[in-house]
């Protein structure tokens, strides 16, 4: 390696040292973070070719150099499908010398997060690379379950930690962190996809053990998706042996079924239709590229506004579909929250009084909130 000069650093050669990137594994970044750049410190920057050299000022002058072996092909694209993320045996495996794999850790370039387990750039590790180290962890019999996997499926936007790992009972003991949890089960369990994790039918009835208060929550959620249908949600529900809530779910599953795909819709079915005797009504019906979310027979339609889902374009796209509806003859109400929780026999009577006025023959009845009115 040449000499590395002493001779003081201008202002603009620090800038330009300051903003330094190395490409190292497929990723950017800014090496090193910490010292900042002094007079007898040039930043060292790693080249996509596999040399290092040492930051050159305004006038071109490189202030030393060194080269490193270029990274294989195979493993920066292993890498970049891995989030970042590669074990000792990959490095090996696609030709990286285990010296070189070694000085690349110890010279900080790359970060160990477990045994074996590497992060190729010197930035905190993301979520998503958590998930690869975490499952490379568990090994090849491990999935991730829970709300790991719902993001796997972007089914949920939240990305928490630590991240829990499903392993079959006859896998050894890996310790929690607060990156990691792993869960060994006598029940058999098949994991999908590059990164493996548990199918949703199995995902959303294990959370509806662990979480019996939130079961409607994540019936409602896995359906309104339309990842996965409540006659799947309830075939796996019956491969399980025991569950705490199971009549209880099945009674969600079953309206659920009836193309109840939310919260909201199974309150007004619940509290204003089944209370008050408005039977007859279809859920999700099509219509021209539209989902009508209750349609009766008489011409009525019901639009249940939960909020999600009905901002911004979505509700542009809401008007559209009101205005199609209304300029071939048919009536739509809207409800939300508040008249299918706290004013249901309100909503109960507008629907009444409109399907009667339609052509409805038969009679709604008053349901026990109505009694208790005086």
């Amino acid at each position: 390696m040449s000499a590395v000069p002493t001779r003081s650093v201008t202002g603009r050669e620090r800038e330009e040292a300051s903003l330094a990137i190395v490409r190292l594994g497929g990723h950017h970044l800014v090496w090193p973070p910490e010292p900042r750049l002094t007079s007898y410190e040039p930043r060292r920057v790693i080249h996509r070719t596999g040399f290092v050299r040492y930051a050159a000022g305004s006038n071109g002058q490189t202030f030393g150099m060194h080269s490193r072996p270029a990274f294989p092909e195979p493993l920066n694209g292993l890498a970049d499908r891995q989030a970042g993320i590669v074990t000792w045996e990959q490095a090996l495996q696609l030709g990286m010398p285990a010296k070189t794999v070694r000085k690349l850790v110890t010279d900080g370039y790359w970060t160990r997060l477990s045994s074996g387990i590497y992060l190729t750039h010197a930035m905190k590790p993301a979520w998503s690379s958590l998930a690869w180290a975490g499952a490379l962890v568990g090994g090849p019999e491990a999935a991730s379950t829970g709300k790991a996997a719902l993001r796997l499926d972007s089914i949920i936007a939240e990305e928490e930690l630590p991240i829990h790992f499903l392993l079959p009972f006859s896998a050894s003991y890996r310790p929690p962190n607060s990156w990691w949890r792993f869960s060994r089960t006598r029940t058999p369990f098949r994991a999908m996809g590059e990164l493996p994790r548990v199918p949703i039918e199995r995902v959303i009835i294990d959370l509806c053990a662990t979480e019996p208060g939130r079961a409607l929550h994540w019936v409602m959620l896995a359906v309104g998706s339309r990842k996965t249908t409540a006659s799947r949600l309830r075939e796996q529900l019956d491969e399980i042996s025991r569950h705490p809530i199971r009549a209880e779910l099945k009674e969600i599953l079953a309206d659920a079924e009836q193309g109840v795909h939310s919260p909201l819709e199974y309150a007004y079915l619940r509290n204003v239709e089944r209370a008050h005797g408005l039977s007859g009504g279809r859920r999700q019906v099509r219509s021209r590229g539209y989902f009508r979310d209750v349609y009766y027979d008489e011409g009525l339609i019901v639009e249940l506004d939960g909020r999600l889902g009905h901002d911004g374009v979505d509700a542009f796209r809401d008007m559209d579909r009101d205005n199609y509806h209304t300029a071939r003859g048919k009536t739509t109400l809207r409800f939300g929250w508040h008249q299918c929780v706290n004013a249901p026999c309100r909503a109960a009577a507008m629907v009444a009084d409109l399907r009667h006025q339609l052509g409805w023959t038969d009679e709604e009845h008053a349901c026990r909130r109505c009694l208790r009115r005086p």
